[in-house]
């Protein structure tokens, strides 16, 4: 009875708020420097590292060569328009891919065979193809109607079934379904999350909605990509990989300082590395 009485005492002494609040100000302080933000930054490093290790590495093999063969790769970029030539010597560009079919090759690889000079314009249908030979790039434009090599304006008439069939080849598109990867990761990752907070009964402390100035930011910057893809060429991987990571580095930052609730903030920061990764992976296959 002694020890319930003393309980009942201490119960009724004054609350000290000077004690409370240094309580309350050293949780926050060891909530902000402890270790799980660290964690989460060098989950955000490590994810970065890992897309630029693979994009350091080969996407595919060239073509074996032999004594007398003088090119060493050929790319392509699928739709272009007379006049803007916009393909690169190199995969590490968006929607640049690598040719690998040797009949483009031998096409390429002594043309007087296959097309003839003449005077004309290049049809509605045009790929733009870089062909690198002795370590050297040339330029051309293949329509339906025949081919212009940029570097010196000269337009070659296909007048071969051999044109018609290389034509064909670099017009195709190889069918890349990977951007819907994106919206169906963003659609999963926040409804598992809208179900936890609901399981959980977090409602009350859902985290809160995007600042305007970062909406405005990241619209920007999306008008800025398609604007750049649109009327200058094909955008440099590894830059999008940059700006992948660091949209989800700012987007968890903000987060990280608003949210109260560590349940919440373990959830969005894991949702947020799901939806980068998704991002970084589109950008690779594109």
């Amino acid at each position: 009875m002694d020890l319930n009485n003393r309980l009942k005492k201490l119960n009724n002494l004054p609350e000290d708020q000077a004690v409370k609040s240094r309580i309350y100000e050293r949780i926050q302080h060891k909530k902000k420097k402890g270790l799980t933000i660290w964690k989460e930054g060098i989950l955000l490093l490590t994810t970065a590292m890992i897309a630029l290790f693979l994009i350091l590495l080969p996407q595919n093999s060239p073509l074996p060569q032999s004594a007398n063969q003088s090119i060493q790769t050929i790319y392509k970029y699928f739709g272009g328009e007379e006049g803007k030539f916009f393909a690169r010597g190199s995969d590490l560009y968006t929607s640049v891919e690598r040719v690998n079919d040797r009949k483009i090759y031998n096409f390429f690889q002594d043309l007087t065979h296959y097309v003839e000079e003449g005077d004309g314009r290049l049809g509605n249908y045009i790929t733009d193809v870089v062909v690198v030979r002795d370590n050297q790039e040339e330029h051309y434009q293949i329509s339906d109607t025949g081919m212009l090599n940029i570097d010196s304006g000269q337009f070659f008439v296909g007048t071969s079934d051999m044109y018609e069939e290389v034509f064909q080849l670099l017009y195709s598109v190889n069918t890349k379904p990977w951007f819907l990867i994106l919206p169906l990761v963003v659609i999963v990752a926040n409804l598992f999350s809208a179900s936890y907070y609901k399981r959980r009964k977090l409602d009350n402390y859902k985290p809160p909605k995007q600042k305007w100035w970062l909406l405005l930011l990241i619209l920007s910057v999306v008008f800025g990509i398609f604007a750049w893809a649109t009327w200058v060429g094909p955008l440099y991987k590894p830059l999008m990989l940059v700006l992948a990571v660091l949209y989800g580095v700012i987007i968890w930052y903000n987060l990280k300082r608003d949210i109260q609730h560590y349940a919440i903030y373990k959830v969005e920061t894991i949702k947020i590395c799901i939806i980068t990764v998704a991002l970084v992976f589109v950008i690779m296959t594109y």
